[in-house]
């Protein structure tokens, strides 16, 4: 894997959403660039072998348990992230979610789709009344 070319030699990353995908690639690339890495995971134990690639490159990474949809959980991981490297320079929101009533919304297209109705009132610059 070719990694970018940026130093962050002393730094510590928080990275949501790091055991796979996008996260795990900006995860691997921030240890990289020589900073710490906490690993904020919706499951924790899904680091697979993140860690070992992590600590393989010199740096330090913590697994946290850190399912976004849980604020919690959040407030817990940033806690123990500060708490066992001193501090936190880097935070990459990585995981997304989406509302459940999203799911209600999505329809599949239909054949002519429909045109927005947008009112003049929304599509134009405020302005104030006449005093007329």
């Amino acid at each position: 894997m070719k990694f970018p070319d940026f130093n962050l030699t002393g730094q510590v990353s928080l990275v949501t959403g790091a055991a796979r995908g996008l996260g795990r690639a900006i995860s691997l690339a921030l240890a990289h660039s020589g900073s710490d890495v906490a690993l904020g995971l919706r499951d924790v134990n899904s680091a697979g072998t993140l860690v070992k690639e992590i600590e393989s490159m010199g740096r330090k990474a913590l697994p946290l348990q850190m399912d976004v949809t849980h604020l919690d959980q959040i407030f817990r991981a940033v806690e123990q992230a500060a708490a066992h490297f001193g501090r936190l320079d880097i935070l990459v929101n990585n995981a997304g979610i989406a509302p459940e009533i999203l799911r209600k919304i999505i329809r599949k297209p239909t054949s002519t789709p429909p045109s927005p109705s947008i009112s003049k009132a929304h599509s134009s610059p405020a302005r104030p009344r006449d005093a007329s």
